[in-house]
This record gives structure tokens, sequence and C-alpha cells, in this order.
């Protein structure tokens, strides 16, 4: 099989922050072998390298930038670290990728399609004792093991780190109502350059009036969940239980303390009061619900509540009856 000649990275500019540049791998593993040397005591206190497995706009880069700012703790924003692995870079030098990837964010004030993911007055990059080091680009690194089952495996077959797995979950009808609204990158241009609610408000259903922005759940989208859903399942029941931690957004929002404290002792990490405080902070407390942003079709509706019925992992989204809650 003939590997891939470039991987595609973000290209951080300050608040405009939101495109990838295509680098070469050659490049890119000529410096993470450089990293590696550069900041070989610092690394080599790494005891897991953390994924996420999910679906876009769950919470990932939030729950990337928290773990992040505890000082033990390195989240690259969308390195793609799987898609490294799968072009054969070691993971010894994906992981020196991931410490300057993500020092590289926090140079840029930590902002990504107009919204600011630093935590205030926490420790991001300020300690050198590192134990947890990861990446945080769950949708790409469930399409990658979609497409090659085996990168499981390859993954797994270093075992000098433990390599634990986060699931970040959102009501799937906001989910696919934002991938929807997404579909064809207006959305984000329009949030970037419009960050003030109501006149993002205004303007989103100005675009959907003039055919811009989705107005519909997209039967695309679904599909597109659907498989996720699926490979999703895969990865949980290929992980030991000890090393798979699902994370409700509904939940983190209703209950921030409990949530983080229970996601620090899931990696390993001493649970610092101050650093929890300050991560709450960045949480809002009544999520967006974009799926009244949207039509939806009946069809539609029930296609979503058959994949909140099949799954484990959507369970936080049934009522006591087992039934989707919308």
């Amino acid at each position: 099989m003939t590997r891939r000649a470039t991987h595609s990275i973000p290209a951080f500019d300050g608040h405009a922050s939101r495109r990838h540049e295509s680098v070469s791998i050659r490049r890119l593993n000529a410096r993470g072998a450089f990293e590696a040397l550069r900041h070989r005591r610092r690394l080599a206190g790494i005891q897991s390298i953390v994924h996420f497995a999910g679906f876009p706009r769950s919470g990932h880069s939030l729950i990337g930038s928290i773990i992040d700012a505890h000082p033990n703790a390195r989240i690259a924003h969308e390195l793609d670290a799987i898609g490294l692995l799968e072009a054969g870079l070691p993971l010894s030098r994906i992981a020196a990728l991931m410490d300057h990837a993500s020092r590289v964010f926090t140079r840029h004030g930590r902002y990504w399609n107009g919204y600011c993911y630093y935590v205030e007055g926490a420790s991001h990059h300020r300690g050198d004792t590192l134990s947890v080091i990861g990446d945080k680009k769950g949708d790409m690194a469930v399409k990658r093991i979609q497409a090659r089952p085996d990168l499981l495996e390859q993954l797994n077959r270093d075992t000098r780190w433990r390599k634990p797995w986060i699931c970040v979950t959102r009501n799937p009808f906001d989910n696919i109502a934002t991938m929807s609204l997404r579909a064809g990158r207006a959305y984000d241009a329009l949030r970037t350059r419009t960050p003030e609610p109501a006149a993002f408000a205004a303007a989103l259903r100005q675009s959907q009036a003039d055919g811009h922005i989705a107005d519909t759940v997209s039967d695309e989208q679904i599909d597109i969940y659907a498989a996720l859903c699926e490979t999703v399942e895969r990865i949980r029941s290929h992980t030991a239980e000890t090393d798979w931690h699902t994370l409700c957004h509904s939940a983190l929002a209703a209950a921030p303390h409990g949530v983080l404290s229970r996601l620090m002792a899931f990696l390993g990490l001493p649970i610092d009061p101050d650093h929890i405080a300050r991560s709450a902070a960045l949480i809002h407390t009544r999520p967006s619900a974009t799926r009244e942003l949207v039509a939806w079709p009946a069809a539609a509706r029930e296609r979503v509540a058959g994949l909140i019925e099949r799954y484990p992992f959507l369970a936080h989204y049934r009522d006591e009856r087992g039934h989707a809650v919308d």
C-alpha cells in the first residue's frame, strides 16, 4: 500500500484560526525526532497516550484544553495522531509532536472556529513533569480506524504506554444538526467573523434564507454519524473497560466539578481543585441546542432515535423506558 506523502495539521492564526495546511510526512517525522530528542527528559515521564473517539462538534476541543490545562498533561489540537500512525511514524515521535502541537496552540491563544479554549490562570505548559499526552482529533481517529481496522491493533502493539480512549458525547440531534449546518464550511466562517451571539443568530438566519447554510437536517450527515457510531462501538468493544471513558456533554454542563474529577481520575492525573474550578468556569451551563436551528422531517428523527437506542455510549440520551430523548 502506498503511504501518503502529506498530512493535514492546523494552521493557527490567533483569533482567526480555523484552517488546516498540508505538511509533508517527511518533515513531520523529522520534527518529531527533533522534539523527542530536545524534550526527552520531559517526555520520558509519559505513562499514557490518550486518544479521543467520537463525533464532530461534541466538545472534544473543550475537553482537550481542560486536560491540557493540568500541569501534568498535554493534548494536541487536531494533530490527527492516528493518521500519523498510519503514515508510519513511531508512537514516540507522535507523542513528541503532540507536545509540540499543544504548545503552538497555546502560543496562539487556543482559538479555533471563533471559540477560545484557553483555561484562564491554568497551567498550560507551565510544568515540566508530563504523565499524560494525547490528541483530540476524535472524529478523524474514528474515520481512520473505520477505513483501516488494523490501525487499532497497530496502536496497541507498542506496550510502553497505557492507551486510554475518551468518548465525548453530545445529544445526537444536536450533533447531526451542527454537522448539517457546517457542511460546506460557510457556518464556521460566519462564526469566526461574527462572534457576538445576537449578531451571529441574525446572520445565520439570513444565510439559511439565502441558501448558503442548510435549514433542514441532512440525510447524508445522518449516514456519516451512523457510520461513526459503528466504528466507535468497535473501538469500545476492543478496549479494556478500564481504558474507556464516556463523557456526556450535558452531564458536564450540569455538574462540571464531579464530571471533570472523574475524568482526571480515569487518566491517572492528580485531582487539583484549583484546576477543576478554573476549568469549570469555561463550561457553558446551558449548552446550545443546535437541533432547533434546522427542520427535522419525521423519517430523520426516527433514524436518529434508533441510533440512540442501539449504542451503549449514547445511553444517556434515553428516557427511563430506554427510548430516545431529543
